[in-house]
């Protein structure tokens, strides 16, 4: 890879006109960086004509270059994105691909127009319960589509599995992981040690690892649903940044997405109400670990969020989490 995705525009340019992703006589206007993704550059090309989003992957982690990933991801995404396509309602709901470079792993995307992420759920933005029933609406048109094995076999993203699953479920319960969790929240080392050394607890997160990366489940999943992958749009909510998209339950999608909204404020009630909202049978006993996971792994792991809470609020959080990880109250 040597074309290297930035905010120049007539390297920007140069690239989209030697593919013929731009009319001729067309002008980039601007380049501006596009969101703060934490795993790829993704860029907002402004043309006199229209406006299209680039994005690139790169063999680490942008936000954390000292994080080797797999530069295939934006291949498996642009999969993802051209089966959506071919779904109303899960389409109706996402940007379209308009063009891949898989020697370079560009992709041009659409452009949704003005719009912002759901991060400002960690402070004062309130998800509405017309918002949740379209979540999860979609979440329920997207689970249920139907995979050809060419696409289960290309949608299968192992390699961003495995980058997955070290960062969810072993990282954070790690004592040696080398993170620096009280300059964060003083004394969250503390309440880290507790989950580290607590038997129980690490062998249900193991558990949930193993079914994580076991053969591909029944269902296609976004793999990342959390409020960074949200949009707000004039047109409603979408969906966007599928990178970690794969085969597996139905229950890891909604738990991640009950277990920031517990991050965002909701009340510990809100696995039952996204359940309602799916309207699709789930094992409790799944959705709640799943939930339990994210909750440990955003507060104890590399990801961190912009939340605004002590440590009296993230003891609360992983008291939670521990028991919907271990089922015990």
């Amino acid at each position: 890879m040597t074309f290297q995705l930035e905010t120049d525009a007539s390297a920007v340019a140069g690239f989209l006109t030697e593919r013929s992703w731009i009319e001729p006589g067309e002008q980039v206007e601007r380049v501006v960086i596009a969101g703060e993704g934490n795993m790829n550059r993704t860029v907002r090309v402004v043309t006199d004509r229209r406006s299209v989003v680039l994005k690139q992957s790169r063999p680490y982690c942008v936000k954390f270059p000292e994080i080797a990933a797999p530069i295939e991801r934006l291949a498996v995404e642009v999969d993802f994105y051209r089966v959506a396509a071919g779904v109303p309602d899960v389409a109706a709901r996402m940007p379209r691909v308009l063009a891949f470079d898989p020697t370079h792993f560009v992709a041009m995307i659409e452009d949704l127009g003005p719009a912002r992420d759901l991060l400002g759920l960690y402070g004062e933005e309130r998800l509405t319960p017309a918002d949740l029933r379209s979540l999860c609406e979609f979440a329920r048109a997207l689970h249920a589509v139907s995979l050809t094995e060419e696409e289960r076999e290309a949608l299968s993203n192992d390699a961003m599995r495995a980058l997955n699953h070290e960062h969810i479920f072993e990282v954070p319960l790690d004592p040696s992981n080398g993170l620096d969790l009280d300059s964060i929240t003083p004394g969250l080392s503390e309440l880290a040690s507790a989950l580290q050394e607590d038997d129980t607890y690490v062998a249900e997160i193991l558990g949930l690892g193993m079914v994580y990366t076991s053969a591909d489940g029944p269902c296609l999943l976004h793999g990342d649903y959390y409020p960074g992958s949200f949009l707000r749009t004039s047109e409603g909510l979408r969906v966007i940044d599928p990178e970690f998209a794969f085969s597996g339950p139905a229950e890891f999608d909604l738990g991640v997405l009950g277990a920031h909204l517990v991050l965002s404020g909701a009340a510990i009630d809100v696995l039952d109400r996204v359940g309602a909202a799916y309207a699709r049978p789930l094992q409790r006993r799944l959705l709640e670990g799943f939930a339990g996971a994210e909750l440990m792994r955003r507060l104890l792991g590399v990801s961190q969020l912009p939340l605004r809470a002590d440590l009296t609020q993230k003891r609360e959080w992983l008291t939670l989490s521990r028991q919907w990880v271990t089922g015990e109250r």
